[in-house]
């Protein structure tokens, strides 16, 4: 389960630069892949249900905008986990200590 998307979003929690928006919906949609249009996903409804019950979010298009789809817990831990340190995000993307030059 990828969960990139959840660390984003939960890195602009209690900081909300004008980008931070734009940097959240962009990593949501990178991870639900292309909006499925409302009959789409009615039709995949159970494909839908699994996939984001496992942590990949989904976006449906329907007539008044996108609605996105996420798990409870995925919910859960975005809005009660502390934002990542720079140290958490160093290390989930694979950065050790002496890689890293300070200017």
């Amino acid at each position: 389960m990828n969960s990139t998307w959840k660390l984003v979003v939960r890195s602009f929690k209690g900081r909300p630069p004008t980008e931070g928006r734009a940097h959240v919906e962009k990593s949501i949609l990178e991870a639900s892949g292309i909006p499925l249009k409302l009959r789409e996903a009615r039709h995949r409804l159970f494909i839908v249900t699994t996939n984001v019950s496992k942590g990949t979010p989904a976006v449906i298009e329907g007539e008044s905008g996108f609605v996105c789809l996420i798990a409870l817990d995925d919910l859960v831990d975005i809005v009660m986990d502390p934002a990542p340190t720079l140290r958490d995000v160093m290390r989930d993307a694979g950065v050790r200590g002496h890689d890293v030059s300070i200017r």
